[in-house]
């Protein structure tokens, strides 16, 4: 399992950067190349990187396969950014994981998104109101919590992509702050980390610090996520004073 330090000063937290994707994921872009990503991530002056390529089910991509080669292409890149090579992995389900406990034991950093609802083959609550979504995530993240398969959780708790008769700001505002407090106790309890996502950041702000906020009191721990697909969005100083604002 890795874990970062416990940190909550928002320039430090700026220096890592643990969720990108190469073109071995399907939406990325085909400029994000290992050596363009990491090029970029020099310039941007990240001393740490995970690259978390997608495990979905039925696109016919081998996390196995796209794990091994790159982690060759990093053992022969000439850099001082630390790098983890591992998987933004699939928690479709309560109890219902993209990959094996085997397949997962091999990966440096284990990354779990939770609400790709948007994904054909991704369960659905039978509630589904605002509070049924919520109710969900909460299961299936509290199942994951007991596996000791997870180093941290994607985009946590904010279904970006979900289409429903309701919109998104309805589901982070179901989100109350005892549940919120008590989902990052088990977390902690269990080693397992929270993304503060570029996307998220910057589309619910006020759920973001408040997000962060309840975190800190229960002592959890964060780090920064830009789920870049392109090499515009690897870099943080678009999004510094955006942070600085909503975290700070």
């Amino acid at each position: 399992m890795f874990h970062l330090e416990r940190c909550y000063d928002v320039d430090e937290l700026l220096t890592k950067n643990m969720h990108m994707h190469t073109n071995f994921s399907g939406c990325a872009k085909p400029e994000m190349t290992f050596s363009a990503l990491v090029k970029k991530a020099e310039e941007s002056g990240f001393d740490t990187i995970a690259i978390t390529d997608h495990s979905n089910l039925g696109e016919g991509n081998s996390i196995t396969r796209c794990f091994e080669q790159t982690k060759l292409l990093r053992d022969s890149a000439e850099t001082n950014v630390k790098i983890l090579v591992g998987s933004e992995l699939s928690l479709y389900g309560v109890g219902k994981y993209s990959e094996t406990p085997e397949v997962m034991a091999a990966l440096e950093y284990r990354l779990f998104a939770q609400n790709h609802y948007h994904l054909s083959w991704w369960e659905h609550p039978e509630d589904k109101s605002p509070s049924g979504y919520v109710a969900h995530m909460v299961a299936c993240l509290e199942e994951l919590f007991k596996t000791g398969y997870a180093d941290c959780i994607a985009h946590p708790l904010a279904p970006i992509k979900l289409r429903g008769d309701f919109g998104h700001d309805d589901i982070v505002n179901a989100i109350d702050d005892n549940t919120l407090g008590g989902l990052m106790e088990k977390a902690e309890a269990s080693g397992v980390a929270w993304e503060l996502h570029r996307g998220v950041v910057y589309g619910w702000p006020g759920f973001s610090r408040r997000f962060f906020n309840v975190g800190r009191e229960v002592g959890a721990h964060f780090v920064y996520a830009s789920d870049a697909h392109s090499l515009a969005t690897v870099g943080v100083e678009d999004v510094r004073e955006l942070y600085r604002k909503t975290l700070g």
